[in-house]
């Protein structure tokens, strides 16, 4: 019982998410103010969940997009606040799970929603 309360004091809800993640290269993501994701593929039966650490990292030169046909996550990522969603390039909808803080460590939780789930305010902009 102790640890479960230290642990929830050293939770810190982020509230003011990157508004944009950009795939640098097949490892890392970079956000609009610079900043850089490492994703970690989260894939089971029914679902895809990308758990992205923000992490400084020593960027190499960016890859193309034809350079990048392999990987497996969408070229970008845009947040659409209102509905806790982020909308990919290739027109997914990723379900903002968390955004949280812990020893000084973001992590931000993105899951794929499915095709047949019907997402709210699908009209944005």
């Amino acid at each position: 019982m102790a640890e479960s309360l230290f642990f929830n004091r050293q939770i810190k809800h982020i509230t003011e998410d990157p508004s944009r993640l950009w795939i640098w290269d097949k490892a890392t993501f970079m956000d609009e103010q610079q900043r850089t994701w490492l994703p970690i593929i989260l894939k089971t039966e029914n679902n895809l969940q990308v758990l992205l650490r923000q992490q400084t990292v020593h960027l190499g030169d960016p890859l193309s997009p034809t350079q990048l046909r392999s990987c497996p996550l969408p070229l970008m990522w845009q947040h659409y606040p209102p509905e806790r969603i982020y909308r990919a390039d290739d027109s997914t909808f990723w379900r903002l799970v968390y955004h949280i803080e812990f020893c000084g460590t973001e992590d931000i939780l993105l899951e794929k929603v499915p095709n047949q789930e019907k997402v709210p305010n699908q009209d944005c902009p």
